[in-house]
């Protein structure tokens, strides 16, 4: 009797394992859990495997003095892109500028052009002889969406190819551009850890593409505080090979200044809640806007040229529409409310001022 106890209780173990080892493979669930984990942490292994090599750390020697930063490789040729803040004042003579590979190799380098507007600037690279040039693969900012992955390789403090980690936590900011009054559209907003160093490096999407170019935080302390900005790869699409053919890139020019209506604003202005736009403060007479009709005190309503058009519910709107879809000597058209009227304005864009 107490052996059949014994065999029951046997056998009842071994039906147990039985069924969990079942459900383990029926519930495909249960082993996903890890392997999903496990191949995140193998693909962005990978990818930093993959993608290194077209990263560099900058040290320049500028007219204010050291400056450090980060940098990818842009092409076939080897051109190096980076931000303006980084390397401006430097000069255009090789070795005024040093970049450092991953592999250890340090090269010298020259300026051949820099945008202070979109803070973007392109380097020429002398290669040694055979050197295998990795250029990154770059992407299309304009498809990028809120909580998608952000990640970004680059020299924070002097800490040589550092990757992190985050998401995009915002698309289609106007940021300064550290230098002017002027603002660079359509900045994307990411928590990856970037810090001083950081500047110039490249943000990409999970898929290993450049979607944006690092160069500001905003920080009480001066390190990372999880807001992070990035000039979008598709302003840098258009500002790169127009400095390498031409050294200077042209950006539209309205010639405004204006405030988002907000509802303080509206009380003060006795307009109704519902009018979305922005108040125009200040016309540049000497402009493109001085001689066409717009006035101090209109609120733009709208954007348009032959090929877009876009609502204007804030500056950034507004800075942004300009970013993306115009070019010096179009024409646009604005869509103002004054008085009790909806006006449209016909305005001939012109061009920012060239800086060096």
């Amino acid at each position: 009797m107490k052996k059949i106890i014994i065999n029951i209780i046997i056998l009842i173990l071994i039906v147990s394992c039985s069924n969990n080892n079942n459900e383990a493979i029926n519930n495909p669930n249960i082993i996903n859990v890890d392997q999903s984990a496990a191949s995140k942490d193998y693909l962005l292994t990978d990818f930093y495997k993959n993608e290194v090599s077209g990263v560099v750390a900058i040290r320049a020697n500028t007219t204010m003095g050291p400056s450090s930063g980060s940098g990818f490789v842009w092409d076939n040729e080897g051109r190096v892109v980076t931000n303006s803040h980084v390397v401006r004042g430097s000069g255009n003579m090789m070795g005024d500028i040093i970049v450092s590979f991953s592999d250890g190799w340090e090269m010298e380098a020259k300026l051949i052009a820099h945008d202070i507007y979109s803070d973007l600037a392109v380097l020429e690279i002398d290669y040694p002889e055979n050197y295998e040039i990795n250029p990154l693969r770059i992407g299309d900012s304009s498809i990028i969406k809120v909580g998608q992955t952000a990640l970004a390789i680059g020299n924070p403090y002097g800490e040589n190819f550092t990757l992190t980690k985050g998401i995009i936590s915002a698309i289609g900011r106007a940021r300064s551009d550290l230098e002017t009054n002027f603002q660079i559209g359509s900045v994307i907003q990411h928590d990856a850890s970037i810090n001083p160093g950081n500047s110039g490096g490249p943000l990409f999407n999970e898929n290993g593409e450049v979607i944006g170019v690092n160069a500001q935080i905003v920080s009480k302390s001066g390190s990372s505080s999880g807001i992070g900005f990035a000039i979008p790869i598709n302003t840098t699409k258009k500002v790169i090979p127009s400095l390498i053919s031409k050294k200077y890139y042209e950006h539209s020019y309205l010639g405004i200044s204006g405030n988002g209506l907000s509802l303080e604003l509206k009380k003060e202005l006795n307009i109704t809640y519902k009018i979305q736009g922005i108040l125009v403060t200040f016309v540049d007479e000497g402009g493109p806007s001085g001689d066409s009709g717009l006035t101090e005190g209109d609120i733009i309503i709208n954007i348009s040229n032959k090929l877009s058009n876009s609502k204007v519910n804030s500056f950034s709107e507004l800075v942004n529409f300009m970013t993306e879809n115009t070019q010096p000597k179009e024409e646009i058209k604005l869509t103002v409310i004054r008085g009790n009227e909806n006006l449209d304005i016909i305005i001939t864009l012109g061009s920012r001022p060239l800086l060096n």
